[in-house]
């Protein structure tokens, strides 16, 4: 993480825009889920899960590319307060059919906000990529750690006062990255044809590095939330209760937090591509043992190490688009790669199930496999083609329109 110390005020006002847009948007979904399950069909959750992950992966790479060809600051700000006025209406509007609408807008404005945010964060002053990457994955951990209690605790105000709450902290949000993100200009980007656009993979099939790597990306996210699922009734088992699979998870996220920190100092001297390799290895390592040994003291150790080596992953994906792809076009690959890793989360929930192919234990043990096996298989394409892709490199193919 960066020194805080050091950076200007506007600065650490932006970083704490992105702050409460992180934490708000993840306390929005549990709230979310707490009202459409006091509805008396019960289908309603599954409407809100579902209009929190479709309308992202369908509209992410045209997201992207709008936030690309605007300053992005304007674009940031009105996202978040759409997603505040969002919010207010959850609070005065009983519909459930009105709820889930509001729930897939205030999804879609959290792509774009996370699409200009990966952009101009690093612009700002005293920060650069690396320590934007930092901040944004250690950010996330302790949004993941700190927003369902928080969310609880509001709820137990009453879900409308919560949402209200949500809403004032949005609308704050906005009016500090209005005044706080980094001014740029519109960026010059060759035309594109719309269908490409829509379909968001012009950029990264022209980047050859990124169609290696994000591969691994997409599979450590699949893994990981097929062990998610699995994980709630295997750990159960192991721990012998709710309180010990709590503090599991909870060793996962500390591990996230450390990683973090440990990426964004300057000792930290490894590279985007070992990063990707290392982290992912650790964390199907870690998934693998998990579902090998049944020791809640051995899982909360190599939790731990995987929490470490997803936020080590994390950082090298994100430093490796920056590192490769031209500006004009960095919101929307990143987008491209939200939706591509929501994909991979849904399909990873619905194979994590237990007893959808295979036992929660044998499904943990599988998918730590798959994400060893995963990296390994990428190492070695590598190795045999007598040279890998160097973060920071040229690379052929490289996607038209570059401006850095």
């Amino acid at each position: 993480m960066p020194s805080l110390h050091r950076l200007p005020a506007s600065t650490l006002t932006l970083m704490t825009a992105v702050g409460l847009g992180s934490f708000v948007d993840s306390a929005v979904f549990i709230l979310l889920l707490l009202t459409s399950s006091a509805q008396t069909v019960t289908w309603w959750v599954t409407a809100v899960v579902l209009a929190n992950l479709v309308p992202p992966i369908l509209l992410a790479p045209v997201l992207g590319w709008v936030v690309d060809r605007t300053s992005g600051r304007g674009a940031w700000a009105m996202a978040l307060g759409v997603s505040a006025v969002c919010a207010g209406g959850i609070a005065f509007l009983d519909s459930p059919v009105a709820l889930v609408g509001l729930a897939a807008v205030q999804a879609t404005c959290s792509v774009v906000f996370s699409a200009a945010a990966f952009r101009l964060l690093p612009l700002a002053r005293g920060m650069d990529e690396r320590s934007a990457s930092s901040f944004a994955v250690g950010i996330g951990s302790a949004a993941a750690i700190g927003a369902p209690p928080l969310a609880a605790f509001a709820a137990g105000l009453g879900t409308d006062v919560a949402f209200w709450i949500c809403a004032a902290l949005l609308a704050t949000a906005g009016a500090l990255v209005l005044r706080t993100a980094p001014r740029t200009v519109q960026v010059n980007v060759q035309g594109t044809p719309w269908h490409e656009v829509w379909l968001g993979t012009r950029s990264i099939r022209t980047v050859a590095v990124l169609r290696t790597f994000l591969p691994i990306a997409v599979g450590v996210v699949l893994v990981a939330s097929m062990e998610g699922v699995a994980g709630v009734f295997y750990l159960q088992a192991v721990t012998g209760g709710a309180v010990g699979y709590a503090l599991l998870l909870s060793a996962w996220a500390a591990g996230s937090l450390v990683g973090a920190v440990l990426t964004g100092g300057r000792r930290f001297t490894l590279g985007s591509v070992p990063s990707i390799l290392l982290g992912g290895l650790a964390v199907g390592l870690a998934i693998l043992v998990e579902g090998l040994i049944a020791s809640a003291l051995v899982i909360a150790v190599v939790f731990v190490v995987g929490g470490v080596g997803n936020a080590v992953h994390n950082v090298g994906i994100r430093t490796l688009v920056y590192a490769q792809v031209p500006r004009g076009q960095q919101a929307q690959v990143w987008s491209v790669a939200g939706a591509m890793f929501s994909a991979a989360a849904a399909l990873g929930n619905l194979l994590g199930t237990p007893d959808v192919i295979a036992p929660a234990r044998q499904v943990i043990v599988a998918a730590g496999a798959l994400g060893v096996a995963l990296v390994i298989v990428t190492a070695l394409v590598i190795a045999v083609r007598g040279r890998g892709p160097r973060a920071g490199a040229a690379v052929a193919g490289r996607a038209p329109g570059a401006d850095r």
